[in-house]
């Protein structure tokens, strides 16, 4: 028989994927942290803090992802508000 409070949810991997995909946290931060570049590539880091029934859940990539910068669009947005201009 549960107790007064119910049962205690053990969390899993799978669990947690439930959560996500079905938007049952009440508050989610996402992250992507520039680690550095090498050669041609962007090395980044993601993480993920979001809350569920008050306990914080941190998921963050095990290892490094590597990118090529080339995959990147990138945007001269000059002084102002308006895009400016791609850069090739």
């Amino acid at each position: 028989m549960a107790g007064f409070l119910g049962e205690k949810e053990v969390l899993t991997r799978a669990r947690v994927k439930e959560i996500v995909l079905n938007k049952e946290y009440s508050f989610l931060e996402q992250n992507v942290s520039l680690l550095g570049i090498e050669g041609d590539n962007l090395i980044l880091k993601i993480s993920f803090l979001l809350e569920y029934r008050k306990k914080m859940i941190s998921i963050e990539e095990k290892d490094r992802i590597v990118l090529p910068f080339a995959e990147f669009r990138i945007e001269d947005w000059g002084d102002g508000v308006r895009k400016i201009a791609d850069i090739e």
